[in-house]
């Protein structure tokens, strides 16, 4: 088959695939979650060109996995040879990471939470907008099939006005006894754990079915055991090993929260890295004055559509709805947008990582001011 073109689609083409090809990426971090980037990535046929990493024996080790020509430990030769930035570090981490990337007019796509300081994500938003390149941050979860369905239900007028809102997320990775990770230490990870490392996306996901802001909140942080013992094997226990080092453990375990939202509707929301059983179990459900929705992580495929007197609908999603499927979705509308950078085009932005740092940052201080209501 013999395809024809005009003069403006050949531009058109040309073009593109210049952008294509020469859209070097560099990957900073070489944890789980920069082998989910990079695994994606190659899936959509994009060629990460740097891995960073402050040990270059580690740099070299990722590199070689995954077929990538550059490892080192120079940002700043990544940052001269590359155009897009996937920051994959520890959450204290992002703020410098970021501001150089941007200021050297780089796209930038950061895992959440963009920062832990509100006044730091409104910074890089702020740069980001005057720079104008694309700051995206990593809310995957929005891009379940049936979370934009749900966004859809709720904004029809048969829905009515959201009244309320509650659910939780819950996870089992961190009841003892476990692996002695940056999520555990405040100098590396922040001075949060469960409300910024799963919370943050139940506070997006809020927000993005809904469009409503959160505009006060009361909490309650609950650290089960401050002082854990940690042996030669990187693994923390609940009490003392042989030759076990005492650790102090400063973040929370779980978080219940209340929520006031923009409209007027009430919310709360259970938090927690210790349930046992749960391996990753986010649930959201929105009551309006006519009907009420609801979705469980754990059933990605299924959203559940409620009405007084009538049978549960089930709206199934069959194509699409995995960890790794969401990532291609983000990845593909923020690359959209860094190549056609005047469409419209919907994701995850600095913005809405510097009103989710603000969230997150009203939540303790009530949780650390004896739960009094904080204004966001």
């Amino acid at each position: 088959m013999t395809l024809h073109f005009s003069s403006d689609e050949k531009i058109n083409l040309v073009f593109f695939s210049y952008l294509n090809y020469f859209m070097r990426i560099a990957i900073i971090g070489t944890g789980f979650i920069a082998n989910t980037h990079v695994e994606v990535l190659q899936s959509l046929g994009h060629e990460v060109d740097y891995v960073v990493h402050k040990t270059l024996e580690k740099a070299i080790l990722f590199a070689k996995k995954w077929n990538i020509p550059n490892a080192t430990t120079d940002y700043e030769k990544a940052l001269a040879n590359c155009e897009v930035i996937h920051l994959c570090t520890p959450p204290l981490a992002h703020y410098d990471y970021a501001k150089v990337a941007l200021l050297a007019k780089k796209h930038v796509i950061c895992e959440k939470p963009l920062t832990i300081e509100p006044q730091k994500a409104q910074e890089l938003h702020d740069l980001a907008t005057t720079q104008n390149v694309v700051g995206a941050v990593n809310f995957n979860v929005r891009y379940h099939p049936a979370c934009t369905n749900a966004k859809q239900l709720i904004a029809q007028a048969t829905f009515g006005e959201v009244r309320m809102i509650h659910g939780n997320y819950l996870q089992e990775f961190h009841a003892e006894s476990d692996f002695y990770s940056w999520r555990y230490q405040t100098a590396i990870g922040g001075k949060m754990r469960a409300t910024t490392e799963i919370g943050s996306h139940w506070v997006d996901l809020v927000r993005f079915w809904t469009g409503l802001e959160i505009k006060a909140v009361a909490a309650n942080f609950a650290n089960f055991q401050p002082t854990r013992y940690l042996t030669k094997d990187g693994i923390i226990h609940p009490t003392k090993q042989l030759n076990s080092q005492a650790v102090q453990i400063q973040s929370e375990d779980v978080a219940t929260i209340m929520f006031k939202f923009s409209n007027g509707a009430i919310g709360n929301l259970v938090l927690s890295e210790v349930a046992h059983g749960r391996k990753n179990q986010l649930q959201l459900e929105v009551t309006g004055t006519h009907q009420s929705v609801w979705w469980n992580n754990e059933q990605p495929y299924q959203l559940h559509q409620g009405q007084k007197g009538q049978p549960v609908m089930i709206h199934n999603n069959p194509f699409g709805g995995g960890f790794t499927e969401t990532f291609t979705r983000f990845f593909k509308a923020v690359y959209q947008k860094i190549e056609n950078p005047l469409d419209k085009i919907d994701y995850p932005t600095f913005e809405d990582g510097y009103i989710n740092a603000s969230v997150c940052n009203a939540i303790f201080e009530s949780a650390t001011h004896e739960s009094k209501w904080i204004k966001v």
